[in-house]
């Protein structure tokens, strides 16, 4: 492996030259410069990241925790991270918690004994807001604020599931469940409180026995569909779901029950992954703009990186707060035709 050494024999000047000149510092003449990244492609040099890594804390690697790797809307959210910081030169280390409090509070603290530049993360629904306070590194959570030095990228979940609602009411369904994921998750929380409050706001009676939680994956979908069909006193015909994966549960069902969506009973997801538009699926959904949220992320992150970077080399007289960032983001409606038309 060619050294910073051998660079230096070779060119005929300092070992600190050739680390400042490759570093892009000031203090090294142009000309002197622009030989040594020569010399440096010529003989193949590769910078040592752990060696430094070593010397200023920090590798040009960011961590993203999600709570669902198998999701796609979580995958595709990845997909989006990754590009946007390959782009600045930093590398994304994506990590599952599996919705685990215990396994997200790990990988904070190993991402940290790591010596990452950053990390992005979306909790699980049962976090404790504290689980950051001992994040000294740059961070931004896919969530509302708890205090005031996070920043926070968050969906206007109230404004998704009243649009939803609002959406199958037009389209004349009548009795209009709720099925979302875990009950203390927030967002499940603000959209089943849109979905009520729409209900009300257009004359409807909010019937409890016609809102269920459960798990954020098909299975649940399919087992509470089921639930409030064959067993409720209430039968509903349409559903608005907490997320894709919910509905195409809710979609199995009826498929083997042989009951006609739209015709007979409608279905609206959240998130608009990937397959929710494909032909043979068409769901109706709330879509949250996931590149905008990753791009965002990346955008935020490295804003504060930079902001850390520099006030280390500030004096204490000199140095101003940066203020958080607040982002709330709207989704859309994707009417499709898991629902009749309006």
């Amino acid at each position: 492996m060619v050294t910073i050494k051998d660079i230096a024999k070779r060119a005929g000047v300092s070992y600190a030259t050739v680390s400042r000149a490759l570093n892009n510092k000031a203090d090294v003449n142009q000309d002197t410069r622009k030989m040594i990244v020569k010399l440096a492609e010529e003989m193949g040099y590769r910078p040592n990241v752990i060696a430094q890594s070593l010397v200023t804390q920090r590798t040009n690697h960011i961590a993203l925790i999600v709570p669902d790797v198998s999701n796609p809307f979580f995958a595709e959210l990845s997909r989006s991270i990754s590009e946007a910081s390959n782009k600045s030169g930093y590398i994304v280390t994506t990590c599952n918690t599996g919705w685990d409090t215990e396994r997200e509070n790990y990988m904070l603290e190993h991402m940290q004994s790591q010596q990452v530049a950053g990390i992005i993360i979306k909790p699980s629904a049962f976090y404790k807001p504290e689980t950051f306070d001992s994040i000294k590194i740059p961070l931004v959570v896919f969530w509302h604020p708890y205090k005031n030095e996070t920043d926070f990228i968050e969906m206007d979940h109230s404004a998704g599931g009243k649009m939803a609602t609002e959406h199958l009411l037009k389209c004349g369904y009548q009795n209009i469940a709720y099925i979302g994921g875990a009950a203390l998750s927030p967002a499940n929380q603000l959209r089943s409180l849109a979905y009520q409050q729409a209900l009300q706001e257009n004359e409807f009676q909010v019937r409890q026995e016609l809102i269920s939680y459960g798990g954020f994956d098909l299975q649940s979908g399919y087992d509470r569909i089921k639930m409030l069909v064959e067993q409720g006193s209430i039968k509903p015909d349409a559903v608005f779901c907490g997320n894709d994966y919910i509905a195409l549960g809710v979609l199995q069902y009826l498929h083997e029950k042989k009951i006609r969506v739209p015709e007979d009973f409608g279905v609206v997801g959240y998130d608009d992954i990937y397959f929710s538009g494909l032909p043979m699926i068409n769901l109706t959904t709330i879509a949250q703009p996931r590149d905008e949220m990753g791009y965002s992320a990346v955008k935020l992150i490295l804003e504060q990186i930079s902001f850390t970077k520099n006030e280390s080399n500030k004096d204490a007289s000199e140095i101003k707060h940066r203020k958080p960032a607040r982002i709330l983001l709207k989704p859309t409606l994707k009417a499709r035709g898991t629902t009749r038309h309006e």
